[in-house]
């Protein structure tokens, strides 16, 4: 094979061959006539590499993916130094990917889990980020498999978008968007170019249209709104950079029991209006989220919403976060100084979290700001105004610290100007399946069924963690789920997962009371469960479901294999028996036996 030697030569080496010809028509466009290039596809062979190689001044790879599968080959020469490419997707396609909907769920579509996820990180940062990306590759379904992960649905979906890997999309995928192969990023050319000696090539051939399609990319996105709703969206949009943006509303406040309701209702009121407002209820009952609508149903909603946790940092810390510093303030202070918390709410709305965690000295600076709405940074000798709304939170009982001496009194009643109480689960048992089949809806994108057995159990539990923790109870019960289309008792967590809520003391409450979610009473049906599981264990037996089940047919009480699991399960929440691993069966604790001997009628 003969390569002329008055130009540059550039060996490029790409997985199939219409990457190749993409790259090789880039290079020449880019870095003109004074290169000669001489490309090889994976997939149609590459006869004459190692003779090309030899005589080259650089010798491309299109990817990392590649030099990993050449290297697995044995495909790759000692001493040659390889230029690994890194890539970018191309723009010309783009505008049918920013047409599709709002919140749309599509599969993108490449050879490889990573070049897969580099694409998509690719379009989120020239922000066509209005739809949900996901991953597909044609290894998914065995890594899934691998991992435990439940696999994709792919009736689920109806378009693919594909960096010119139109062969891999699902059968099933009606509509293809494909970006074409991608191309070489700008730091790959300019990196080229200085390897091999090019000083005079023209870099603005690059960068320009590049930037010109990332203009008309924001363009199209704009065309996309009403005005109004443009300027809101850069208002936001600047805000959300910095992270000084409230994400959510009222709407977004789930149920209709009677206590919620109210609570929401006030909070509505409230927002009307500049007081500061005082937000408590039990870790896990939605306080952020009330603070954030909060601020979203106020006049301040286009300002910002800037949101500290007292519980997060030290106090030496905190202030400086708070109310910012001066230049030269103390050893290590930025040049400059740096703008406090409260200043940077200024037009907005502060939100202060876990505020039974602030110490005494924070409370009397506090207090001052809320008095005052002044503020003095560390160091400095200016006092400032701040415009902003203060809204708080805690977990503790303010009013017992209070009493305590651990928490000002005027302060307090300066917090609670406008007081919010919210409910725990267990005061509000009629939300656990609506919000139970709400959030299945929101991790998958659609329904599925739910046995009746596993809202028997979620009644009896205390959830301490509330919404929360019910939130993460349903992400892991989806995650390990048997069946794609049912969540049931035996995708519940272990026991122990409960411990916590069902070892835990009922809480004295100020508000209306609640009775303990744990029933103590045991149904005829369980209770005969309890007898057999006894009767087994006495005989030296394995009380597994199919014993149980034959020991109960011998007594004229038909129950499926299924059925005994499912009461199993129910018995083992509320502490009546334990269910070993393997093939070791249950056994009953010592309020099973205490319970069978107080009701008990077969035993012998």
């Amino acid at each position: 094979m003969m390569i002329g030697t008055a130009k540059k030569v550039i060996v490029l080496i790409a997985g199939s061959e219409e990457t190749k010809n993409c790259l090789k028509q880039q290079l020449k466009d880019v870095l003109g006539e004074e290169i000669q290039i001489v490309s090889f596809a994976l997939d149609t062979g590459i006869a004459h590499l190692r003779e090309a190689e030899a005589s080259a001044d650089i010798v491309l790879l299109s990817s990392a993916e590649l030099k990993r599968e050449m290297r697995e080959d044995g495909l790759l020469s000692d001493g040659i130094s390889y230029f690994v490419c890194r890539r970018f997707l191309q723009l010309d396609e783009i505008e049918q990917v920013i047409t599709l909907p709002k919140g749309k769920r599509v599969l993108f579509v490449n050879d490889a889990k990573e070049t897969a996820e580099t694409c998509i990180q690719n379009l989120l940062e020239i922000g066509v980020n209005h739809i949900e990306y996901v991953p597909w590759y044609p290894e998914i379904e065995a890594d899934h498999q691998k991992e435990g992960i439940t696999p994709i649905d792919l009736s689920a979906f109806s378009i693919a978008i594909t960096p010119g890997e139109v062969h891999m999309v699902p059968k099933s995928i009606k509509k293809i968007i494909d970006l074409k192969p991608r191309g070489l990023d700008i730091a790959s050319l300019v990196g080229i170019a200085e390897l091999i000696g090019i000083s005079n090539w023209d870099g603005n051939s690059v960068v320009r249209p590049y930037t010109r399609k990332v203009i008309e990319i924001s363009k199209k996105m704009v065309l996309m709104n009403t005005e109004t709703e443009v300027m809101r969206n850069l208002l936001k949009e600047k805000l959300r950079s910095k992270g000084y943006v409230a994400v959510h509303s009222f709407s977004n406040i789930l149920g209709t029991s009677p206590r919620l309701l109210e609570e929401k209702e006030k909070a509505k009121k409230l927002a009307k209006t500049d007081l500061t407002v005082l937000i408590e209820g039990e870790s896990g009952t939605g306080k952020e989220l009330f603070a954030s609508s909060i601020h979203n149903a106020s006049d301040r909603k286009n300002g910002p919403y800037v949101a500290a946790n007292f519980s997060a940092f030290p106090e030496e810390l905190m202030e400086s976060e708070l109310f910012g510093y001066e230049e030269g303030a103390f050893t290590g202070a930025r040049k400059g100084g740096k703008r406090g918390l409260f200043e940077q709410a200024d037009g907005g709305s502060i939100f202060l979290d876990e505020i039974g965690d602030i110490s005494a000295r924070m409370q009397t600076k506090l207090l001052r700001v809320l008095q005052e709405k002044e503020i003095m940074p560390l160091g400095g000798n200016t006092i400032k105004k701040v415009d902003i709304r203060v809204i708080a939170a805690t977990n503790k009982n303010l009013r017992e610290m209070v009493r305590n001496g651990t928490f000002r009194a005027d302060l307090y009643f300066r917090l609670k100007m406008g007081c919010l109480y919210l409910p725990t689960l267990c005061e509000m048992p009629e939300e656990i399946r609506p919000l139970t089949e709400h959030f299945v809806k929101k991790e998958l994108g659609y329904p599925i069924e739910i046995e009746g057995d596993v809202f028997q159990i979620f009644q009896k539990l205390r959830w301490n963690g509330n919404v929360r923790e019910l939130y993460n109870t349903i992400k892991y019960m989806l995650a390990v789920r048997q069946k794609e289309k049912q969540l049931c008792l035996c995708d519940l967590p272990d026991i122990h997962f409960f411990e916590f809520a069902m070892d835990s003391s009922k809480k004295k409450r100020e508000s209306k009371p609640f009775a303990d979610c744990i029933e103590d009473s045991v149904s005829k049906e369980l209770l005969e469960v309890l007898e057999a599981v006894f009767l087994l264990q006495k005989q030296h037996k394995i009380a597994g479901r199919v014993n149980i089940a034959q020991y109960l047919s011998s007594i004229g009480k038909i129950c499926t294999e299924g059925q005994v699991r499912t009461r199993l399960k129910s018995l083992e929440i509320d502490g009546y028996l334990i269910q070993k691993r393997g093939r070791n069966g249950a056994s009953l604790t010592e309020k099973g036996e205490l319970q069978l001997k107080t009701y008990g009628n077969h035993i012998k």
